[in-house]
């Protein structure tokens, strides 16, 4: 049993689950995470979070359970799993980047594909999977934790923008929650995250952040060496420091690396023994050329030597090289994380070693060379460079940093931090001059420096290098035999504060030999003092040049005392050489150069004199003015003892001032302004922990505030005013100075004095407001300085007085500054009013409700006059979220004072902040006709301004499109938001309170204020002030929209509905912002990932459907008043509508029925709803919007509301709906197809569709003309030039030849309709010469020149016209042109469109198009559809199925009689056009047998099943495609299709014959094929054949339903024998000598052929049937084609046996025809017309003769004779019969015809009419629609026919017997029959070839041709023509004979209907030939013969 879960609610899937024989299975791949709902027995049931809408169960064991929180417990939960936001937010990330990421793949390798953004996805995608893999270790610390969440957030952010995702608003890394801050609050974290996205900042997202890191001004180098390769043979030092190229100087200390002289791999001495860190880089040292420099000191012998292995006694420094490495800016700015180094050392003269850095610099090569190696790499190091402070660095990279020995800068850095201790004292050896001491060579002098005490005590003071300890003396290096040497090595000197009066430095000078057994020899000495004998100064910094004092003995330099009186500069002690205790060896002298670094020690005597004033009373004046000489940094550093002294001296013990006071006080202001300095800010708490711990001047807080008021009151009488300027930056320092000074006077004496305390504050505020109303322009910089830091002084004010006082005195002050001042004293009261919202006053209630109306009073002033938007906007800002944040502290009701402040900000700004963005503009055009003054102040002006009349919120042009797109985005987002955060305040009440303060003045200030509301709110929606990734924003903004939507319509309803003020404009825009607010696209759910569709409607809710009821509930409100929103708002309803939301949809709808309702009362109709509906409907389909569930709807509710309210209107109004509903499935249908190249057709389709509904259902000129371009834009690229030509006639036939003039559009310019008619006539002519279809351009040129010539008489058009119809005419008789094959395609199964689900179509192919290319076309536009391989009907199971099924076959033309060409000689390449051109009609045949198959000659049962197809239009028509419309099938019996072979073969033998003797000069030898082919065909076994299977003496007996067809095919075959005798006569005279012997021979074999078609066509009279003798001729010919044969004519006898008959009459409105489209010249394949034997002689023709299924003849070449009009009778239906006289289609399968309902009947267009051709229009019977009743024959469908392959043969004679007696006269019919054909009337007399008609089926002459005694054909030429038979009576149906099968009959679907058994042939040599031919062209379309003419 499934229970509810409670403690698994949340896991993810460990395992893929994908088992489709579990029921109800959830399918689940490894990652995914899933909701559990219940559990039974090992299995949970539960959802995806992928896709929460589908359920399902799943193992439990598959799942990994995680803890959780729910959310909203119950039916609407939410389950979260409890993990650290930034875990979940990447695992969530990294699902819908992988999506992302899998799509981006698919596209690689196409045009749309991004290699690079791939990579980059892929990239970040496994650096955040990384990171959040090591978050979810638990193995950092916190500081690493923290900067890893920093760096997953990062790159979250840069992915996100990478991709075009949502932007995530974060403060300090982590995700914002939108429901507990402010609009404006969001906005503003908005503005930071997308800031810090776009600078790639690694921090917090947050401009707060940003800034104090840009701020951080110390940065530090950690340095590490790595390896050293060269070899010294001796220990060695290596010295690093850093050096500054740009200035030529070292600026740090040295950091030692001592190296033992096994190496540096072998040298351990302690861990990070060579690692340091460079500490106190100012930002100028990074943007220097810095470089790393390393001394390499050897230490050992003097001279070393490898062949010396004896240890040396004495250790000397020795220099060996430098090494130089220079830090680019890369690494400087640490973008690259720890960077390795490798240099090669240098080395020089040892003279030279002291500046080998500058030389290598420099590349002064000659000086210095690269020391060689045998390693390639050298010297070894790796630096980093961290920023900020060395405690926090250390911090964030503790395992660089930790434990890591500092190196310090020389001197301080650029922040001198409070806490900072440091004296060192730096000593650089610089050179020395010594005498030579009478030796020719120079000594080896080494110093040696000591640090001693005042007692001579050594200090261990003296580092060398960082990394060490300090030592007492330090050694220097020697340069070898040198007495000028110069060192440059610099000496830390760290003496102790309490030791470094009374220390000094001794330097002792020694020569050292190069003897190992010499000790150093001491021959001088130098010191010096480090301070002076007072205990004041220190040694200043520079270079110092040093006495240097002989002695030889140590011991005299034990006592200190002796030496320390002497002078130890050179230039003090010139006069004093020979009297003191040693002696100074005056040409011996040594250099130093010393820099103190000490936060304790000066070396500045005015500084010093300060402190000390007491001793110097008199001179206090001086020493004040000195103070502003003395550097800061000593000043700072003695910040509390400079401050006690000062403030001594301001006052006595008494409190009154001395007169000192002036100067102590700018003394003070001086110190205080030192501290606004960057480089002393962090003195700032050193200054607040004076004044609370040290401080303690009680009276001084009176002479402080006189002094300030004192220089504000001389502010306007000066023009100096640097001091005032000063002193007012100061104010902060003052004033806490002063309210310390007040609370400790207060503290002594119980609080006494405080109403003076405040009378003196209230003179100072009053001296400040008289100052500030002063327009001087001296005191303007003075004025903004007091503004600017006046919020310090209030703030500290507040510690004494209420902040309602301290409110009060800012109120007067701002008060007190003009409105109309400079620019920069606004802006410094907007800043003061910025901070003053932002101090503690403004969370004080009473504080706040002053400042709030003051400020509010002057933003609107601000506002009104467009000044200073930004700053206004950032107060108004700061306003807004700090009111937010009161009110949220309350969770209940709000305290009165809240609501007084909202209000307050309601009345003052609400409206005006409306003004300003609807008015602000960046650069509008300036014209008379639209100018906007910056002081605009109503909507009135406004829209005057922009339009006399208002304009409708979703016109093409909104405001929002003329002002806000030129706004200033900054400015325009921020009063935005603004806006939106007051809109947040604001309650029911606030909004009842505003609509009330704007009534009093009257409804049209209320109603400015709502059409202003409106709308900006309108432009909000529609403008997208925000960018589009700011979703979180926006949906924000329209949920508080959506909520001020909902408050603007009380006072529609109440105020301006009800009381009788309808106000429709304002109305209209209201209901239009409610549609533009509901329809707008970030609200379009659908389009939103699973997971953020989630999201948005667990915290909104659809917003949509509130909105739409909300559309609703006014819609109702409406009522009486509905129709002035008619047609206006059906679009925009209709808009909602279509939103893809059920619920939205459903309460909609039913609007148009309101709409309808109203306008059919009020009008009689509702045509306006009607039109508007339908325009809108395909404007916003073709936008992507509705589906076919919307047309469902739409159809269902509107029909079910006219059903049940039944109104008068039902009938129309249900037409109506149904009529939307047939255009809205045309529409969708069109979307569906209007991507991708192969859908090119179904767009053509779609287009047609909505073509032919817009003018024949609605009725819509403007649209259906629309889509007429369209469907001719989609034909041109197409290659379709007839098709687009019919096209365009469609609009053509809409214009007459008048001289109305027609507006432009975007296809035609501003004309006259006689124009633009000429115009689009000349691109049909244009398309159809392109198409080559130039009989239809011709009556086109026709009725422009009768234009040209009668009417507008421009006769040079008519000549051009008149030219061009003469080509035409001769491209006809002269251009190639190829007939177009047909197929038929059958469209099946319920998962196609629906304009082709199960219809059946008729396709005209391209050029050249075989069936397999057209297949292959098809399929592609079909992809899903499966290619049905038989060609049975389809069953019910296949059309109701959800796939896609097709069949496809070829068919023939059938060709309507055309009387055009009645009784004139016509020329074949004028005729063979309409023989594949204007057809309704095809047909396809297929092979059947019945009865016992004949091995021998299996032709006796060969039956035709005959399918002819109605198109719905002729083809080719405005598509290349049309849809069957009527379809019929009908039986060819065997000597019927047999006469229609030979009937066949004697057409082409008389083409060929012709054009031989027309153009005798052509190569024969196709000629002499074609009669060798025919003669040897008929020889060898064609007549016999005939003669055994058909006219035999049973035959008849059997078949007397046949005698027709029998005889017609005696006639046949004689007229073939005088057909052969013509052909072998020209064949004779043609031929040349070669071909002689040849034609002989066919000459003797035509004389056998003759004798045995004599024979076989001379029946006895007493065989011959009496019905046979019945039958009526034909009448007369009323016209000769122009291929007939005269001699033939001629030759003809009065025996029927020796006289060809005459053609039987053809029906135009016969049911059963069909023609073919094959003829000598038109119809071969695309590889054999290239050649004239290709022409007339090919295998396929061959094939074609006898056996093949015929192809159809057309009978224009061969018909001379046409019955006249009185001889033609119509069926039931009126209908002409005719008989069946096609040809077998053997190469595809039998399409079934679709379904055809009563009500699937449209409304069809058809192409314009040919001018010069008349047409048939009949339709005949509908469609079968059923295939049910298909299977009830019994008998199996016989095998197809083989094609023969044809031989020719001639005979000059016709032999035989010559008594045969002639025919009997035919007789009229005793009775009349009982069906007029054999099956039905349907069956009737079709064409024939030649003037003959086969009468298979059908009526000659009227009567039944199949029925029992109908007599043979007979020559007109013995017979009169007999009267027209009787016409049936239309009444009365004709039945179906015994004989005949149901009208739907059998096909049986086995598999032997398509594998043809293959019988022998009458005319062909061999049977395997046969067999072959036929099975070879079984797929391949035959080619069609010319059709004949159309009868009238």
């Amino acid at each position: 049993m499934w229970t509810p879960t409670k403690n698994q609610k949340y896991g993810v899937v460990i395992y893929n689950f994908d088992q489709d024989e579990v029921p109800q299975a959830l399918h689940l791949d490894v990652g995914e995470t899933v909701q559990v709902l219940e559990e039974c027995r090992g299995w949970y049931r539960g959802f995806s979070t992928r896709n929460r809408n589908v359920k399902g169960i799943f193992p439990a064991q598959f799942i990994h359970l995680k803890p959780f929180k729910i959310d909203n417990e119950g039916l609407y939960e939410t389950v979260t799993p409890v993990e650290d936001p930034v875990v979940q937010e990447a695992a969530s990330v990294l699902r819908e980047w992988g999506q992302i990421w899998k799509n981006l793949y698919v596209l690689l390798g196409t045009s749309q594909g991004d290699q690079e953004l791939w990579d980059a996805v892929r990239k970040a995608m496994m650096d955040v999977a990384d990171w959040r893999k090591q978050l979810i270790t638990g193995t950092l610390t916190s500081d690493q934790i923290a900067q890893l969440k920093l760096k997953i957030t990062s790159k979250i952010d840069w992915g996100n923008r990478k991709l075009g995702l949502d932007l995530v608003p974060r403060v300090d890394g982590e995700m914002v929650d939108p429901d507990a801050v402010s609009v404006v609050e969001l906005h503003q974290v908005h503005v930071q995250s997308a800031e810090a996205s776009q600078s790639h900042s690694q921090g917090l997202g947050t401009l707060a952040k940003r800034k104090e890191r840009r701020k951080v001004l110390s940065h530090h180098l950690f340095f590490c060496m790595r390896d050293f390769s060269y070899h010294l043979g001796e220990d060695a030092e290596i010295f690093f420091s850093l050096y500054d190229a740009q200035k030529a100087k070292f600026i740090s200390e040295r950091f030692l690396v001592k190296l033992s002289k096994e190496g540096f791999s072998n040298y351990v001495e302690k861990i990070h023994s060579n690692c340091t860190i460079f500490t106190d880089l100012g930002s100028g040292d990074l943007a220097s050329d810095l470089y790393i420099v390393a001394h390499v000191v050897r230490v050992g012998r003097m001279l070393f030597s490898e062949s010396v292995k004896k240890m040396s006694s004495h250790n000397y420094r020795r220099p060996y090289g430098i090494a130089l490495f220079r830090l680019a800016q890369s690494v400087l700015q640490g973008g690259e994380g720890e960077v390795e180094l490798t240099g090669k050392l240098f080395t020089s003269d040892e003279k030279d070693f002291w500046q080998l850095p500058e030389l290598v610099l420099k590349k002064q090569s000659n000086k210095y060379s690269i020391m060689s190696n045998n390693a390639s790499y050298g010297l070894v190091v790796s630096v980093k460079v961290v920023h900020g402070e060395l405690e926090q660095a250390t911090k964030e990279n503790p395992l660089l940093l930790k434990n890591v020995c500092v190196t310090k800068k020389l001197g301080f850095s650029d922040v001198i931090m409070p806490g900072d201790v440091r004296n060192d004292l730096y000593v650089t050896l610089n050179s020395g001059e010594f005498e030579r001491g009478g030796k020719s060579v120079g000594k080896n002098i080494e110093v040696t420096v000591l640090t001693l005490d005042a007692e001579g005590q050594a200090l261990q003071a003296i580092y060398s290098g960082m990394g060490h300890e300090g030592t007492p003396e330090y050694s220097s290096m020697i340069m070898y035999h040198n007495n000028s040497p110069r060192w440059n090595e610099r000496l830390k000197v760290a003496i102790p504060i309490d030791q470094f009066a009374g220390a000094h430095l001794r330097l002792e000078y020694r020569h050292c030999s190069t003897r190992e057994r010499n000790e150093k020899k001491l021959f001088g000495f130098s010191f010096v003092r480090l301070m002076d004998d007072d205990g004041g100064t220190t040694l200043r910094d520079g270079s110092h040049e040093l006495c240097v004092y002989k002695c030889d003995e140590r011991g005299r330099l034990s006592n200190p005392m002796e030496y320390l009186n002497m002078p130890f500069l050179s230039k003090e002690a010139v006069d004093c050489i020979y009297s003191l205790p040693f002696q100074r060896s005056p040409k011996e002298s040594i250099i130093i150069d010393t820099l103190l670094c000490s936060t304790k020690l000066t070396q500045n005597v005015d500084l010093l004199s300060l402190l000390r004033w007491r001793s110097t009373p008199d001179g206090i004046g001086e020493t004040l003015s000195r103070l502003t000489r003395v550097d800061g940094a000593e000043t700072v550093k003695f910040l509390q003892d400079v401050l006690d002294a000062l403030f001594a001296m301001f006052s006595t013990d008494d409190g009154n001032s001395t007169q000192h006071s002036g100067h102590v006080f700018q003394a003070l202001v001086f110190i205080f302004s030192l501290l606004e300095d960057s480089k002393f800010e962090h003195f700032k708490p050193v200054m607040d922990a004076y004044i609370t711990g040290h401080f303690a001047a009680a009276l001084v807080y009176k002479g402080l505030i006189s002094c300030v008021k004192h220089l504000s009151d001389l502010c306007p009488q000066t023009e100096k005013q640097e001091a005032i300027m000063r002193c007012f930056r100061s104010l902060e320092y003052i004033f806490k100075f002063i309210i310390q000074s007040r609370l400790l006077f207060a503290r002594a004496t119980g609080g006494q004095n405080e109403d003076s305390f405040r009378v003196d504050v209230d003179s100072l505020f009053e001296s400040f407001a008289h100052m500030l109303n002063m327009h001087l322009e001296n005191i303007q910089a003075s004025q903004v300085t007091l503004l600017e830091h006046l919020q310090g002084a209030c703030d500290q004010l507040c510690r004494v007085l209420s902040p309602g006082e301290v409110a009060n005195h800012l109120s007067n002050l701002f008060n007190a500054t003009p409105v109309e001042s400079t620019r920069d004293l606004t802006r410094a009261k907007l800043h003061a009013m910025k901070n003053s919202v932002n101090s503690p006053i403004y969370d004080d209630d009473e504080g706040r409700g002053l400042l709030l109306e003051t400020i509010c009073t002057h933003l609107r002033q601000h506002l009104d006059s467009r000044l200073e938007l930004t700053l206004c906007g950032e107060v108004l800002s700061d306003i807004v979220i700090l009111t937010h944040k009161h009110i949220k502290k309350y969770s209940h009701k709000l305290p009165a004072t809240l609501h007084q402040d909202v209000e307050m900000i309601m009345r003052t700004l609400f409206d005006v902040v409306v003004q300003v963005i609807l008015t602000l503009e960046r650069s509008a055009p300036s014209s008379d006709s639209c100018t906007l003054a910056p002081d605009v102040m109503g909507l009135a002006h406004l829209l005057t301004a922009l339009k006399t009349q208002f304009v409708p919120i979703h016109a093409s042009m909104t405001l929002g499109s003329f002002f806000l797109g030129s706004m200033d985005e900054e400015i325009r987002g921020t009063l935005v938001a603004c806006l939106m955060g007051i809109l947040q305040l604001m309650g029911e009440s606030h909004y009842s309170k505003l609509w009330e303060a704007h009534m009093i003045s009257g409804t049209h200030h209320l109603r400015h204020l709502l059409h202003s509301t409106i709308v900006l709110l309108a432009d909000l929606v529609r403008a997208a002030v925000f960018p589009s990734d700011w979703f979180v924003m926006r949906m924000v903004t329209n949920y508080t929209i959506l909520a001020a939507m909902q408050e603007i319509a009380q006072p529609l309803i109440s105020t301006f509905l009800k009381q009788g003020r309808f106000d429709n404009q304002l109305w209209s825009s209201y209901l239009n912002l409610a549609v533009g607010f509901l329809t707008q696209p970030c609200l379009q759910l659908e389009h939103f990932s699973q997971q953020k569709r989630h999201k948005v409607l667990e915290r909104y809710n659809d917003m949509r459907v509130l909105m739409g009821f909300q559309i609703l509930s006014m819609w109702r409100e409406l009522d009486d008043h509905r129709l002035h929103f008619i047609p206006g708002m059906v679009g925009p309803f209709l808009e909602v509508t279509l939103v893809p939301e059920p619920e939205l949809r459903k309460a909609t709808l039913p609007i148009f029925f309101d709409m309808m309702q109203a306008e059919q009362q009020a009008k009689g109709s509702f045509k306006q709803v009607e039109t508007e509906l339908i325009d809108k409907l395909d404007i916003l389909v073709s936008e992507n919007k509705g589906d076919d569930e919307y047309r469902q709807l739409f159809n269902t509710i509107l029909l079910e509301r006219v059903r049940s309210n039944d109104p008068v209107w039902r009938e129309s109004g249900t037409a109506f709906i149904n009529s939307v509903t047939r255009l809205l499935e045309r529409l969708l249908d069109y979307r569906n197809v209007m991507q991708g190249d192969e859908n090119c057709d179904k767009r053509m389709s779609c287009t047609v569709n909505l073509l032919n509904f817009y003018k024949n259902e609605v009725n819509r000129q403007e649209m259906y003309i629309r889509y007429i371009y369209k469907l001719h834009d989609l034909h041109v690229p197409a290659g379709n030039f007839t098709e687009a030509a019919f096209t365009l006639q469609l609009h053509a036939n809409q214009l007459a030849w008048t001289q109305r003039m027609l507006h432009a559009d975007h296809l035609y310019p501003a004309q006259t309709e006689t124009q633009r008619k000429e115009l689009i006539y000349m691109k049909i002519i244009d398309n159809f010469d392109k198409g080559k279809c130039w009989e239809q351009g011709i009556p086109l040129l026709e009725e422009l020149a009768t234009q040209y010539r009668t009417r507008l008489f421009d006769y040079q058009k008519l000549s051009e016209v008149l030219k061009r119809q003469a080509t035409f005419y001769e491209k006809i008789l002269s251009g190639k042109r190829y007939d177009n094959e047909y197929f038929r395609v059958g469209f099946y199964g319920l998962g196609l469109p629906l304009f082709v689900r199960n219809k059946v179509f008729i396709y005209r192919g391209l050029e050249y198009e075989q069936i397999g290319a057209f297949t292959q076309r098809i399929q592609t536009e079909f992809p899903q559809a499966k290619m049905l391989s038989h060609n049975t009907p389809p069953d019910d199971t296949i059309r109701s199925s959800d796939a896609q099924y097709i069949q496809i076959c070829a068919v023939k033309t059938l060709t309507e009689p055309n009387p055009m060409f009645d009784g004139v000689e016509v020329d074949e390449r004028i005729l063979k056009y309409y023989s594949n051109n204007h057809v309704r009609r095809f047909v396809y045949d297929r092979p059947t047998y019945r009865g016992p198959a004949d091995k021998d000659n299996e032709f006796k049962n060969l039956w035709i099943e005959r399918i002819t197809y109605t198109t719905e239009f002729e083809l080719p028509g405005i598509l290349k495609w049309f849809e069957v419309v009527d379809q019929k099938m009908d039986q060819l019996c065997p000597p019927q299709y047999a006469c229609e072979t030979v009937e066949r073969n004697n057409k082409q033998i008389r083409q060929i014959t012709l054009h031989y003797r027309a153009n005798p000069q052509d190569n024969i030898q196709p000629f002499t094929m074609r009669l060798q082919g025919t003669i040897d065909a008929a020889v060898n076994g064609g007549v016999a054949k005939y003669q055994d299977a058909f006219f035999g003496p049973d035959y008849l007996v059997m078949y007397p339903e046949n005698a027709d067809h029998v005889n017609r095919l005696k006639v046949l075959l004689s007229d073939q024998t005088m057909i052969l005798e013509n052909a072998l006569d020209l064949h004779g005279k043609i031929a040349p000598s070669a071909n002689q012997p040849l034609h002989r021979r066919l000459v003797d074999v035509f004389e056998g052929l003759r004798n045995k078609v004599r024979k076989m066509c001379s029946t006895p009279q007493s065989q011959r049937s009496t019905s046979s003798l019945q039958s009526t001729p034909p009448p007369p010919p009323t016209h000769r084609r122009a291929d007939s044969d005269p001699a033939t004519e001629f030759r003809r006898t009065g025996s029927i046996v020796n006289s060809p008959l005459p053609p039987l009459p053809s029906d135009k409105g016969a049911v059963s025809t069909s023609s073919s489209s094959t003829s000598g010249h038109s119809s071969q394949r695309s590889s054999q017309a290239s050649s004239l034997y290709a022409h007339f002689h090919s295998a396929s023709h061959d094939d074609e003769l006898y056996a093949k299924p015929q192809e159809w003849d057309s009978g224009i070449g061969s018909q001379r004779d046409s019955r006249p009009r009185s001889a033609y009778i119509s069926d039931s239906r009126g209908s002409s019969p005719k008989s069946l006289s096609k040809s077998l289609n053997n190469d595809y399968m039998i399409v079934p015809p679709p379904k055809l309902s009563d009500e699937s009947q449209r409304w069809r267009h058809s192409r314009p009419p040919s001018p010069h051709t008349t047409r048939s229009s009949g339709i005949h019977d509908s469609l079968n629609t059923s295939w049910s009743d298909s299977h009830g024959s019994e008998e199996s469908l016989p095998p197809l026919p083989p094609r023969v392959g044809e031989r020719q043969t001639r005979s000059v004679s016709l032999g035989g017997e010559d008594d045969a007696p002639p025919p009997v006269l035919p007789k009229r019919m005793g009775k009349k029959c009982a069906s007029p054909a054999m099956f039905g009337c349907d069956q009737l007399v079709g064409d024939g070839v030649d003037g003959c008609s086969s009468s298979g089926g059908g009526l000659s002459n009227g009567f039944p041709a199949s029925t029992p005694g109908t007599p043979p054909l007979l020559s007109p030429r013995n017979h009169r023509t007999p009267p027209p038979p009787p016409i049936p009576p239309k009444s009365i149906s004709t039945p179906l004979t015994p004989l005949s099968p149901p009208t739907c009959f059998s096909l049986n679907t086995s598999a032997e209907d398509l594998t043809p058994t293959m019988p022998t042939n009458l005319y062909i040599g061999t049977l395997d030939e046969t067999q072959h031919s036929l099975l070879e062209n079984y797929s391949v379309p035959p080619r069609l013969q010319p059709h004949p003419p159309p009868s009238p």
